[in-house]
């Protein structure tokens, strides 16, 4: 492959050969002619590549060798900074490859390419080859081909060494240039660099002959001809240095080598371009004949340290430059053949790929689709801005001899008297611990430095990467580098280098760089002092045609910035081209030689046409700038005037400037009002006197009356500035006079030292004379005393003290009203006064007229009086009438404008942002029409019609199935015009558009438009089986003429004109069932993100077990189809609030509290006023047995019109109160039974007739209960579900809801059984709250809600209790319940807040008692905790004894169990009770009831009084029933001493009814479930005692709670059965007798656990419904008998 050339080379097609390496790599064009190795350039998706084919002569060549020793090779020189060698080898049948990344121009290409490189370049490359190829020697690799195309530059000036040549022949024969031109002359230029000793004779080299011809004939293949010695190298290097600093001229051709060869050829001649001697030196030391002559790389770097090249270089700069380029670089190459990317172009940034920079330029330049992240050159950028404090000392050249040129045009610019925070420029730096100033900017002597140093190589770095940066902060910074490196350059390299960057970035996309940019480039081009003649037509080629479009920007930032370096954009222009006539005037500017042919003069552009192009450039963009929508823009503008008006001359100042400042006047933005006053006295100073007198006085002296007293005061200083000027002639200056003295009296100290100042300053430019006799008798009323000269000191000190400032604005708002006044018109005449009249009028004015006065005015002049105004105030007032007056006007004209207000103000205030204001254009959304409410249409409104068909297994379809005829065929031509004629008459607002209905005013598909693709239509055979509901009252026809729809549309206006034609509307008289399902999954048709909303997966969504894909709704709520959340969801609120359908889903409000009706029985003899002992009995009215299996809940309405049960045989029953009276029926009203699966729990919603219900499906049901009121007995409609929703997680079913209503939501709170507590707004269906009880305590059972609804608490099935604060989501506590079991406690059955006492904080918990409950008789029913102190503070409790008078166990303090915190904590705990219960034994009784008398102890278990359901309350019978646990407030005192009682009534296991009396614990009773009537129990209240010394315990109220430090029982109530043994006869009951009770009671009490009760009051007081595991329900009316 490399000994011996075979020229017989089947060269086909080049990219046949590409083709071979995969589809990732295109073949793109050849580069050069080369014979030996085809080289031709790539294109990769990652880049361009460089790939060099050897194609073999022979298939069954092998290249392995050389393949080894170049990955060796590349091993070898992986991490050498300049080196840059192959990435990747591939060997196919026909040809071998060598790839390399492609870099965009080699040393060759960048002699020629401009700018041409200066002296410290060539000088930094040549230090980089000869760094390279001594660190590769160093690691004993040679090169054997070093020329300037195989040394590549990036466009930063980084060297990288590449194409190391292994593979070619060391040794050439002298005699034979073939193998020459084959391997070397890649160029064909002829041009040799390779070294002498290279070349051999047969008869000079006979070893080298010989060993060449020996590996021609044996197979020597992959093996060298002879080593390439540094020598070689060295030569080599030379000859391309010498190549570099001839401009590209090349040291040496073939034939001239040999010449030298040979010793003919002399290279001082050839050397003689070479400026520098010290090069030259270098050159002829590398390039010496005798190898043994030349130096090592090392010792050339060595040698040439601080004298060819600079210190810096060694020290500094080349470690720093490879650093920022290696920035985050991990490894060389990529263990992939595929190299990454670089960004390509003309300027390639080609750093050292890594494997992941895989920026391609569209990336960089922010073409791609998604914003890519900072790119490399943003981080480059950040570090050299963050570093260049520490890089600045050495910018700084060490020995610059001041070169004395034969023209320098040195125009310092003046230093302008800065104003800090006004100007632009000098431009303060923002580089990190750096002076901020341009220090080096204004210094007359270090402005620009003599010669091109080391700052050019910084500076190369810098531009290559900010046309790269991404970030806009990074292209700032780049910026302020720029500005810091300009005192290190040449003007030269400034102009030629710099602003070519800058001006690029005047067109990026963010403002502040346009800015920045704007502002950097004119402080560049301020530094300038000198120019070369090439850049003396910098300003009207270049700067301005760049600059020109941004006086147009759409930012005002930018045009602001503009408007500030306007002034010294004309300023440098000038100078500029003052400069270029300077350099024509001494003869330097001299066309070059080619173009002498033409008529010279015809280049010669005049100094005047040049101005006069110039001054119309500038003035073209100051008219726009003039006239800028933004008053800010305006103000920049005229911030610096002067130089401006000089610039333009008097002519275009009058005719520009002046025009258009004039009606800055009439603007509402005070400041730019103040900013004209500002700059005025500059312009009228340009402008002239007749400007002055004729346009701009009338205008000051107008402005004296503006609104703004700022404006006031700026006026009278402008005034005085210009009096000062001696610009006034003498009779304009009384004419100010009279206007200017009665300012001081105003209540504004800077007007009163402004007229002050101005009476001084006029008085200084009026003859004594006229000061004395005409200006001192008016001005000394205003004087306290004499002065003795008229200046401004002694007038500030002797002014009388002005006008009150209350008084100044009663008199201003007076004025105001001055069409019914005498007072302010009566004063001035109407003839034209001469000056000096005005003046005695001021005089006469100060005195009092009383004539001609009002009644109005004398009610006024009493206000101002009482304001404080005494009769030396008024005088005042009357030398201020006619300021005040034209104030007065001012103020009103000024209110009457239309106001449009200025931006700067409109960003000041912050009050609602108006988008006019701001330029927005405002996108038109039409929100769709809700539909009637005559369907039953809501109707899922938000499914798409395939989601129909879709249902979880088990339900069938005919209750959901959509009956409106669908598809194209209901479409015809005949409906259409019915269609019309019905719209007309319904007068409609909704239409009903049927898919293929040509209407082509329809952009908005209905809600009940079906896609015609989805799935066919249900057959008719189907329809019948819907029909047997009951139908909807207005038989779904569509007539919304009194419907929601319209009433909103009235609320939102979204109907058009009464011109459109008409909508079409459409009915069916199918009834339309469905699941309305919530309005919150609304979205966008294809949208794939929800809306800022999120709702549960409804039922019609999620098949049980596995999630289905949601299909997005069909129903956009409105035209915009734009993809950002937050204007969709703001779309979706405006649409959920101006359909306020949402709460008519839920029907109307109804009463809270059973509504009396007249003819209802009263049943007055209830519970009884006085003292007397009547005891509480039930009897039963109803008995339903409709359930089939056990009733889990029962709600009752908030009007106590219904009640609904829920129960385990998937049913949910309504039934009706008022039946209940009449007992006409036992049969419910209606059954619902869409859940298919036991019914858990059900729950009213808060003030609407609608229950919710919950199944073990995990389903959970809203259904509204259509009923009205007719007549005696109430007419009930249809069950309708109005809301629907599913538990996500298989198995998770709710066990416990409770439902409450805000002005905002209607909540649901619910808890699971995987220990979910969520709180859900039935509104829209959005989960407002997810609390996660710790799973280890088991699932939720009950949940019990805070009556302000601020805390929940959660009983689990393990006995835990835990409190949440449902406002914050916060898990407060938890702890074990059942302390007088010592923790043993099952499942809490209930929990309620307390009825009457513990302010709200004290809870009633049911729970399960443990079997082995042996310890004691007592057996603890329910206890009552404060959870604020998890105290326990009451207990109920059963117990047996053989007397009443048995003694009461006194209540034990216990201590508190908290739970167990972790999960291995409460499994520890499980395991321990276990092991324990298993220790006891397993039959023993549940003694406390029994006894522990032996002879019983085989009888059977009988049941536990275990409470399952409780219902509470202040007053039974009365109207505080709390069936909700938060109705009633207990602190209310209504009911007398009544209200301090409460009540309980408790269900439980042993199937009796309890009725606690909480007020008086022995009238308690039992209800229902007594055996006979010998043994009836009795109740105590017991209270635990000793807390004699707590100070809270209050001794004579028995049932206050008592809170202590410890936890413990403060008080017991016992109901204390008497004992089987105390009984007189010990004989059993005879078994006849026993029948005869049993069939007595059979039918009275529940046989089974009663599992549900609530209380109902209307139509009967005391009513009450209990339901029991069997299934059955029993109403029960409760009133007091006399006792027996």
């Amino acid at each position: 492959m490399g000994n011996v050339p075979s020229l017989t080379r089947t060269s086909g097609a080049l990219d046949s050969f590409v083709a071979e390496l995969g589809n990732d790599t295109v073949y793109e064009r050849s580069l050069g002619s080369a014979r030996f190795l085809k080289t031709v350039k790539c294109r990769h998706r990652n880049g361009y590549l460089v790939v060099k084919i050897f194609i073999k002569p022979d298939p069954g060549l092998s290249l392995r060798k050389y393949q080894r020793r170049l990955k060796i090779e590349r091993e070898a020189l992986a991490d050498i900074p300049n080196v840059y060698g192959y990435q990747a080898f591939v060997e196919t049948d026909k040809a071998g490859y060598i790839i390399r990344q492609w870099v965009a121009s080699n040393l060759y290409d960048r002699i020629s390419t401009r700018p041409f490189l200066s002296t410290i370049e060539k000088k930094w490359i040549s230090f980089q080859i000869l760094n390279a190829l001594r660190d590769a020697r160093n690691r004993k690799v040679s090169h054997g081909d070093v020329k300037s195309e195989n040394i590549l530059v990036t466009s930063w000036n980084w060297v990288y060494v590449s194409d190391f040549a292994s593979y070619k022949p060391t040794f050439l024969p002298l005699d034979d240039p073939s193998d020459f031109s084959f391997f070397f002359d890649t160029s064909g230029r002829r041009s040799c660099y390779i070294a002498p000793e290279r070349f051999y004779t047969a008869s000079e080299n006979p070893d080298i002959s010989a060993k060449k011809s020996r590996l021609a004939t044996e197979d020597g293949e992959g093996r060298r001809d002879g080593k390439v010695t540094e020598a070689m190298d060295c030569f080599s290097v030379g000859c391309v240095i010498a190549e570099l600093f001839m401009e590209g001229k090349p040291l040496f051709t073939l034939s001239e080598l040999f010449k030298y060869r040979e010793g003919e050829l002399k290279l001082d001649a050839q050397l003689a371009p070479v400026e520098e001697q010290s090069v030259r030196d270098l050159i002829t030391q590398m390039v010496a004949i005798d190898p043994l002559a030349r130096p090592s790389f090392d010792s050339l770097l060595h040698t040439s340290r601080g004298t060819v090249f600079p210190e810096c270089f060694y020290s500094f700069l080349h470690n720093y430059v490879y650093s920022v380029n290696e920035l985050n670089v991990p490894a060389l190459f990529s263990a992939t053949p595929v190299p990454s990317a670089t960004p390509t172009g003309a300027v390639a940034s080609a750093h050292k790929p890594s494997s992941h920079v895989g920026t391609s330029a569209s990336v960089l330049n922010g073409d791609s689709t998604s914003d890519p992240l900072p790119s490399d050159s943003d981080h480059r950028m950040e570090r050299i801005w963050a570093d260049y404090e520490s890089v600045e000392p050495y910018l700084v050249n060490e020995q610059v001899e001041e070169t004395v040129m034969d023209v320098k045009v040195d125009y310092t610019p003046q230093i302008l008297s800065s104003r800090p925070f006004h100007d632009v420029l000098p431009v303060e730096l923002n580089i990190p611990n750096r002076e901020s100033k341009l220090h080096s900017a204004w210094s007359a002597q270090k402005r620009a430095a003599a010669e091109d140093g080391p700052a050019l190589v910084i500076l190369s770095l810098v531009c290559a990467n900010i046309r790269n940066c991404y970030l806009p902060s990074s292209k700032v910074r780049a910026l302020d580098v720029f500005l810091a490196l300009c005192a290190h350059l040449t003007d030269e390299a400034k102009l030629d280098r710099m602003v070519p960057y800058i001006v690029d970035l005047l067109q990026d996309d963010a403002a502040i760089v346009r800015a920045s940019a704007l502002r950097t480039l004119m402080q560049v081009l301020m530094l300038v002092t000198v120019i070369t003649p090439s850049n003396a037509a910098i300003f009207p080629e270049y700067i301005i045609p760049a600059i020109s479009h941004l006086v147009r920007d759409p930012e005002v930032l930018v045009r602001c910035m503009y408007a500030q370096i306007i002034v010294p954009l004309a300023d440098t222009a000038v100078r500029y081209l003052e400069m270029g006539q300077a350099l024509k005037a001494h003869g330097t500017y001299k066309l070059s030689p080619d173009a002498q042919e033409y008529d010279e003069a015809h280049f010669e552009v005049s100094y005047d046409s040049s101005m006069s192009d110039l001054q119309n450039s500038i003035q073209e963009h100051l008219a726009t700038l003039l006239v800028d929508p933004s008053s800010v823009v305006k103000r920049a503008v005229l911030h610096n005037i002067s130089s401006l008006c000089i610039f333009l001359g008097r002519q275009k100042t009058n005719d520009v400037l002046l025009s258009h400042m004039i009606t800055y006047l009439n603007d509402r933005d005070w400041l730019l009002r103040y900013a004209f006053f500002d700059s005025i006295v500059d312009v009228a100073a340009c402008a002239g006197g007749r400007s002055l007198e004729e346009y701009i006085l009338p205008l000051m002296i107008q402005a004296l009356s503006d609104v703004e007293e700022t404006v006031v005061a700026k006026v009278l200083a402008s005034l005085t500035n210009l009096c000062e000027l001696g610009l006034f002639q003498k009779m304009r200056i009384w004419e100010l006079m009279s206007a200017t003295l009665g300012f001081l009296y105003h209540p504004n100290i800077w007007i009163r030292q402004g007229a002050a100042a101005f009476i001084a300053s006029a008085a200084k430019h009026l003859p004594a004379s006229d000061v004395w006799c005409i200006l001192y008798p008016s001005l000394k009323h205003f004087l306290r005393s004499d002065v003795r000269e008229v200046d401004e000191k002694s007038l500030l000190l002797a002014m009388k003290p002005p006008l009150t400032r209350q008084v100044f604005d009663a008199a201003v708002q007076w004025a105001m009203k001055a069409d019914k006044t005498q007072f302010w018109r009566s004063h001035r005449s109407a003839k034209v006064e001469s000056p000096r009249e005005s003046m005695a009028t001021v005089r006469q004015s100060a005195s009092v007229s009383s004539r001609a006065r009002s009644e109005e005015d004398e009610a006024q002049l009493t206000k101002l009086q009482q304001l404080g105004m005494t009769s030396v105030e008024e005088a005042k007032l009357m030398a201020m009438r006619d300021y005040i007056l034209k104030l007065a006007r001012a103020i009103s004209s000024f209110a009457s404008r239309v106001s449009v207000e200025v931006e700067s103000d409109a960003l000041k205030t912050t009050s609602t942002v108006e988008l006019q204001k701001l330029g927005v254009v405002p996108q038109t959304v039409f929100l769709r029409a809700p539909e009637s409410e005559g369907r039953s249409s809501r109707l899922s409104s938000n499914r798409t019609s395939s989601d129909f068909i879709v249902r979880s297994p088990g339900t069938p379809r005919t209750t959901r199935t959509l009956s409106i005829d669908q598809g194209p065929t209901s479409a015809g031509a005949p409906f259409e015009d019915l269609r019309r004629r019905l719209a007309i008459i319904n007068n409609s607002g909704s239409s009903l558009a049927v898919p293929g209905s040509r209407e082509p005013r329809s952009p908005l598909p209905h809600p009940l438009s079906i896609d015609p693709n989805a799935a066919p239509a249900p057959t008719s055979p189907e329809l019948p089986q819907i029909l047997d509901r009951p139908s909807s009252p207005a038989e779904s026809t569509v007539s919304t003429t009194n419907s929601s729809a319209l009433r909103a549309m009235h609320r939102f206006p979204i109907s058009g004109d009464g011109q459109k034609a008409a909508p079409a509307v459409g009915s069916s008289k199918a009834s339309a069932t469905g699941l309305l399902e919530a309005h919150a999954q609304i979205r966008s048709e294809g949208s794939q993100s929800p809306s800022g909303r999120s709702s549960p997966v409804s039922v019609a969504d999620t098949v049980r077990g596995q999630e289905k894909s949601r299909v997005p709704s069909v129903l956009p709520i409105s035209t915009y189809d734009g993809q950002e959340a937050g204007i969709s969801n703001l779309l979706e609120h405006l649409y959920l609030d101006n359909n306020r359908d949402l709460q008519n889903d839920f029907g109307p409000r109804v009463h809270e509290g059973p509504v009396r009706r007249r003819n209802a029985a009263r049943h007055t003899s209830f519970m009884p006023r006085d003292g007397q002992s009547r005891r509480l009995e039930a009897s039963l009215i109803a008995h339903f047995n409709s359930h089939s299996d056990a009733v889990t809940g029962l709600a009752v309405s908030p009007d106590h019109m219904f009640f609904v049960s829920s129960s385990d045989d998937k049913t949910v029953k309504v039934w009706d109160t008022a039946r209940l009276e009449r007992n006409v029926t036992s049969k419910p009203r209606h059954t619902y039974n869409q859940h298919h699966a036991r019914v858990k729990c059900v729950c009213m919603l808060e003030g609407v007739h609608c229950f919710a219900s919950a199944a073990e499906d995990g389903s959970l049901h809203v259904v509204r209960v259509h009923v009205s009121q007719s007549g005696q007995l109430p007419k009930y409609n249809k069950l309708q579900v109005v809301r629907e929703h599913r538990m996500e997680s298989p198995g998770e079913f709710i066990t416990s809801m409770v439902h409450y209503s805000t002005d905002a939501a209607s909540n649901l709170v619910f808890a699971t059984t995987h220990s979910v507590i969520s709180i859900l707004d039935l509104r829209t269906m959005r989960t407002l709250q997810r609390m996660e009880n710790p799973r280890h305590h088991g699932p939720i059972t009950c949940i019990c809600l805070d009556r302000k609804r601020a805390w929940v608490i959660c009983g689990t099935s393990a006995g835990v209790l835990s409190l949440w604060d449902i406002r914050f989501g916060i898990l407060i506590k938890s702890w074990k319940v059942g302390l007088a079991h010592r923790g043993r406690s099952g499942r809490v059955h209930q929990c309620l807040v307390h009825p009457t006492k513990g302010k709200g904080k004290w809870v009633v918990v049911a729970m399960e008692t443990p079997q082995s409950a042996v310890e004691t008789a007592s057996h603890t029913v329910l206890e009552v905790w404060d959870i604020e102190k998890t105290t326990l503070v009451e207990t109920l409790s059963v117990r047996t004894a053989r007397s009443s008078a048995d003694p009461i166990e006194e209540p034990k303090e216990v201590s508190v169990d908290e739970a167990e915190l972790s999960p291995a904590a409460a499994i520890a705990a499980l395991v321990r009770a276990r092991q324990e219960s298993g220790s006891l034994d397993s039959g023993t009784r549940r003694a406390g009831i029994l006894g522990p008398d032996p002879s019983y102890s085989d009888a059977p278990l009988p049941p536990s009084p275990d409470v399952r359901a409780i219902v509470a309350g202040a007053e039974f019978g009365g109207h505080n029933v709390l069936h909700r646990a938060h109705i009633a407030e207990p602190d209310g005192k209504s009911g007398g001493r009544s209200s301090a009682r409460g009540f309980l009534i408790t269900g439980s296991e042993d199937c009796k009814l309890r009725f606690w009396d909480l007020g008086r614990p022995e009238r308690s009773v039992i209800l229902s479930g007594m055996e006979g009537d010998h043994d009836k129990p009795s109740y105590k209240y017991v209270l635990h005692h000793p807390f004699s010394n707590n100070p809270s315990f209050d001794s004579h109220i028995m049932h206050v709670s008592v809170i202590r430090d410890a936890s413990g029982v403060a008080s017991s109530y016992v109901e204390t059965w008497p004992s089987p043994l105390s009984n007189q006869s010990n004989r059993p009951p005879q078994r006849l007798s026993l029948i005869n009770h049993n069939q007595q009671n059979l039918l009275k009490g529940h046989q089974d656990t009663i599992t549900a009760i609530a209380c109902i009051d209307s139509p009967l007081r005391g009513g009450l419904v209990t339901g029991d595991r069997a299934g059955v329900i029993k109403v029960w009316r409760v009133e007091a008998s006399d006792a027996a």
